[in-house]
């Protein structure tokens, strides 16, 4: 093994880069512990989950913490916060019980035989899983870990080039509190160019969890495929806000919220407010500005790294040129590139639509729902995920969810998924476990 130093807009991170004889050790030391860890209680996992995440929401605990995240993500200390604080409250006991109750039906059937009416259900784990993260949000980091845990899996996470410090800095706290957490789980970093590796390590696992862009879902797809290997897939996704009755100022902050959290890296996060075009579109617009102003008041811009405000200007410029003659066009923007509302009669394409990061959207009216339908069936379909709603219509949200929407939010929760609510369409405790039946006469 070798450790290479990585500077992150100048925070010095220690990485060990794994090579193919390091990463063998691992996974045959988490290959003997796998009857080791099916046999933890559920309680005590949810309770070092539970104590992990106290440790973590004590700000003289996190605050280093948060001081290096913020510069390797190009966040705001203060954003940086508020996001690590939603993500610890998650892994709360009340959170982690209501999760597995409503996943898998009841908290006990990972840990004893549960009587049914043909006798007893049982869940099992799948057994060593590798987790394959990307470094876009790290809120991926403990999401992952926990499922992984809960369900009695031994895990083997491997951490992104571009954020590989929280994961190792959650271990070691995890670490902390008990020190065999070794045994069941390991954090690596490799080059990704190294498909020898990858593929070794797929042959080698149960099951392969993965969070990340389309090049790397394709190939780790055609890997699982190649070995059968249960292959759980998070990424990418495209998520979006539709208005489609007069908002009140609360929701437009909500809305200036959603856009604001990850600075858009995240599937969750906003690209596209579809817009009623009952709405007074310049009451709406002047209020989303000033909502995304008074956010930058608590939850300011990070800019660690220029690069970023650079792009935001050069796409700006872009739809500019592009919108010259185009008289149902407007951007209304800070001075600086702290945030960017691009308002157009004509839906973004996927050049565009892959322009919204670090608080860029696209707000656009429609005169008909069904336009809204239309567009994401043949512009997103395959890449939905969240849905934030200002409505009232189940009409509506049945068509959005029939495209391959997974989950719908009120404007300000699209971040802030409740407890047991689907992940990408599925749940990942059922997915990381399996069923078995013991029918009975």
């Amino acid at each position: 093994m070798e450790i290479i130093k990585r500077d992150y807009n100048g925070c010095i991170v220690d990485v060990p880069v794994y090579n193919i004889s390091d990463i063998q050790l691992v996974m045959e030391k988490l290959k003997r512990n796998k009857i080791n860890a099916h046999q933890i209680d559920t309680k005590y996992t949810i309770d070092l989950l539970d104590a992990c995440a106290k440790m973590w929401l004590d700000r003289e605990y996190s605050k280093i913490h948060v001081e290096n995240i913020a510069k390797i993500t190009n966040q705001s200390k203060e954003l940086v916060l508020f996001e690590l604080e939603g993500v610890m409250k998650g892994l709360l006991k009340e959170n982690v019980n209501l999760l597995i109750n409503e996943e898998l039906g009841n908290i006990d059937i990972l840990d004893n035989w549960v009587e049914t009416y043909y006798g007893m259900v049982h869940r099992q784990p799948r057994g060593l899983v590798f987790h394959n993260v990307s470094g876009n949000a790290f809120i991926v980091i403990p999401v992952s870990i926990a499922m992984g845990l809960i369900s009695k899996n031994v895990n083997l996470v491997k951490v992104s080039k571009d954020e590989p410090y929280f994961a190792y800095a959650f271990y070691k706290s995890l670490v902390e509190l008990d020190e065999s957490i070794k045994d069941r789980l390991s954090i690596i970093y490799f080059d990704s160019s190294l498909a020898d590796i990858y593929d070794y390590i797929v042959s080698n696992s149960d099951c392969v969890i993965h969070w990340g862009g389309k090049q790397s879902r394709d190939y780790m797809a055609n890997l699982c495929s190649k070995y059968s290997i249960h292959f759980i897939e998070h990424g990418p996704k495209v998520s979006f806000e539709v208005v489609d009755k007069e908002p009140s100022i609360e929701d437009i902050k909500g809305i200036a919220l959603d856009m604001s959290l990850w600075e858009q890296k995240a599937c969750l996060s906003p690209r596209i407010i579809f817009l009623n075009a009952k709405i007074n579109k310049e009451e709406f617009l002047e209020e989303l500005k000033n909502a995304l102003e008074e956010t930058l008041n608590y939850l300011p811009k990070g800019y660690y790294d220029y690069f970023s405000s650079i792009k935001t200007l050069q796409d700006r410029q872009y739809m500019i040129l592009k919108n010259m003659e185009n008289d149902n066009f407007k951007i209304i923007s800070s001075k600086t590139s702290d945030y960017t509302i691009v308002y157009s009669n004509d839906f973004p394409n996927n050049r565009e639509i892959d322009m919204c990061f670090n608080r860029f959207i696209y707000v656009c009216p429609y005169e008909r729902k069904d336009q809204v339908i239309e567009y994401i069936q043949k512009n997103l379909k395959g890449y939905l995920q969240t849905m934030g709603y200002c409505g009232d219509d189940l009409d509506f949200i049945e068509k959005a969810t029939l495209c391959g929407v997974s989950i719908v939010t009120k404007p300000g929760s699209m971040s802030f998924h409740k407890a047991g609510t689907s992940h990408d369409g599925i749940y990942n405790l059922s997915e990381l476990t399996y069923v078995v039946s013991l029918q009975k006469d």
